[in-house]
């Protein structure tokens, strides 16, 4: 991803049009329809008011991939366990084989590559001023601090 799109952050500002949103109902849904699919269970649904994303952890026998849905692009993310409220998410993961799954909903998965990009190798010239004023204030360095963040 070399341009980032307004609404990376989940910020807009006063009079800008709100953000979209993706299908959470349909996101949840695959979710449960993947761990039924593969023989895991969803473990945890965490959906922080704060954050700019939903995470779902589906676990099989002893291994867990959280799958982490951006509210407002049609993008995830995996890791291996549960964000923790606050810090940028961290344990990035390739995409497992079912990550195909959430394709018809229009969602891409991202690659730890495309994560760990400098930020300063991104385009930010799509962001609203909004979302720029909270990118000089919080200062992330890499694409998934942008995009997967629990700024308030």
């Amino acid at each position: 991803m070399r341009r980032v799109p307004r609404g990376a952050t989940g910020f807009w500002g006063h009079g800008e049009e709100p953000l979209a949103t993706t299908d959470r109902t349909a996101f949840l849904r695959t979710c449960h329809d993947v761990a039924r699919r593969t023989g895991a269970r969803v473990t945890a649904v965490d959906t922080d008011p704060v954050a700019v994303f939903d995470a779902v952890a589906l676990t099989r026998h002893a291994e867990t991939h959280v799958v982490l849905r951006h509210e407002h692009l049609p993008l995830l993310a995996f890791t291996a366990s549960p964000p923790v409220p606050g810090p940028p998410v961290t344990g990035f993961v390739e995409p497992p084989p079912w990550a195909a799954d959430f394709e018809p909903l229009g969602l891409r998965s991202l690659t730890v590559d495309e994560l760990a990009t400098p930020l300063s190798r991104v385009d930010l010239g799509a962001l609203a001023d909004a979302e720029l004023a909270q990118v000089r204030h919080w200062r992330p360095g890499v694409l998934s601090e942008l995009l997967f963040n629990s700024w308030d």
